[in-house]
């Protein structure tokens, strides 16, 4: 990335001095781009000698020496225009260029569609990358290749967060005003703001909504089906996903949305059913046929955290086992996510974790089936009706998810995109 470039997309802005460019440099772009006033200075003679930027006078101000004051040219403006228009060379010419675009009108849509391809297929590679050191079970080449895949899936979540604020809003439908029913909301909520703004999603981890959430340009943050639950029910998130069956009423998820928010117009919305059990190594080397194995004594086992909808499938199959969890050993050593089971077992500090079948093929590791369970995503009533909910339902039902789908084993979509559950019987629809 040349210097010149953002020194000119800030000058677009508006005139400044070479102290307040420095200025906007250290408060907005770093710590993707640096310049010292050396540089800075060196760029903006260049920058006048090509006609790019042109002197608009002397500032005084204070007790310190005149400043000279700098505007865009038409000509400079041209250079920024193309360069924005241009893909990005890595992650941090990507960073500067959309913090840079976000200010100016009709900018930030061009530079994310200039880099989405380019950067999507560098997350395929990195990915397919990262199957090949499974592979080949070096574990050097694992843990550089996975650190490689998950910057490469940070900058595509970065991409999909700018897309839909690129966007101009859509015209909202009906005449609800979106959370005004919501008496408990806390002060400073947004959870009713429409337009550009992102949903956040709080709940359980899935590689098929990680997809969604860059696809659709949600917050996603993954804490657990009780952990959505609990943002949901504090207001910290716009929508929870969540896998919880409760047993005697035969049910996925609804029981506890009306324990939990008694008072809430809630729905639910089904993404997928999904294949849940549990991931052992590649070719089972240690038998492992059922829940009850785990209490066998010679495995090493590692463990969702208390908050998973997935930790709380493994403790009913064990109990229908007439087996006490704690009597597993290793259910206390607990980690935050599905790949962290997986990667436990690549890396040989476990043989055994509760998971997903999706994991599981990822990571070239086997499988022993639990349940196929519903995973559902859970928003208040005003939520559904916002503009950016909409978005979200689009994608949903659209096809691009299904083909996505294609590439996680041990997914059904039958259900996907259809209101499954309600606090109102009167929502649900087929």
């Amino acid at each position: 990335m040349q210097s010149v470039h953002p020194i000119l997309a800030l000058l677009a802005r508006g005139p400044a001095h070479g102290y307040e460019l420095r200025a906007l440099v250290e408060r907005e772009l770093q710590p993707f781009w640096r310049i010292d006033f050396g540089q800075l200075y060196r760029v903006l003679h260049r920058a006048l000698r090509d006609g790019l930027i042109a002197a608009t006078g002397r500032e005084t101000g204070g007790q310190g020496p005149a400043r000279s004051v700098y505007r865009l040219t038409p000509r400079g403006r041209a250079a920024v225009t193309a360069w924005l228009a241009e893909p990005a060379e890595d992650d941090d010419e990507l960073m500067v260029k959309l913090t840079l675009a976000a200010q100016g009108e009709g900018r930030l849509a061009s530079v994310v569609g200039a880099n989405r391809t380019r950067f999507g297929a560098r997350l395929d590679e990195a990915r397919r990358a990262c199957r090949d050191a499974i592979e080949s079970g070096d574990h050097g080449r694992i843990l550089a290749s996975d650190a490689l895949r998950r910057r490469c899936e940070a900058t595509a979540a970065t991409l999909a967060l700018a897309e839909p604020a690129s966007q101009p809003p859509l015209p909202a439908t009906g005449t609800r005003t979106v959370g005004a029913t919501r008496g408990t909301r806390a002060a400073g909520s947004t959870r009713g703001a429409t337009g550009a703004r992102a949903l956040r999603i709080a709940g359980s981890d899935d590689p098929l909504l990680g997809w969604l959430a860059r696809e659709a340009g949600l917050q996603a943050q993954f804490v657990g089906s009780y952990g959505g639950l609990w943002a949901l029910q504090r207001d910290e998130a716009d929508a929870a996903s969540l896998h919880l069956f409760d047993a005697e009423a035969n049910e996925y998820n609804a029981p506890f949305l009306r324990h939990l928010l008694p008072e809430s117009d809630w729905v639910l919305v089904n993404l997928a059913w999904r294949d849940n059990g549990l991931i052992v190594a590649r070719g089972n080397p240690r038998g492992v046929r059922a829940a009850g194995d785990l209490v066998r004594g010679d495995l090493r086992f590692v463990n969702r955290q208390r908050d998973a909808g997935t930790r709380v499938l493994l403790t009913h199959a064990l109990r229908a086992a007439a087996i006490d969890p704690a009597a597993v050993p290793g259910w206390d050593h607990p980690v935050a996510t599905h790949e962290a089971v997986a990667q436990a077992i690549v890396h040989g500090r476990a043989d055994v974790g509760p998971g997903l079948r999706a994991m599981a093929t990822a990571w070239d590791l086997d499988f022993v089936p639990l349940a196929q369970e519903r995973y559902d995503i859970a928003l208040p009533r005003e939520v559904l009706d916002s503009a950016a909910c909409r978005r979200l339902l689009g994608v949903l039902r659209g096809r691009t998810l299904r083909r996505e789908a294609g590439r996680f084993a041990g997914y059904d979509l039958r259900d996907c995109g259809q209101i499954v559950g309600a606090a109102r019987p009167d929502l649900i629809r087929a």
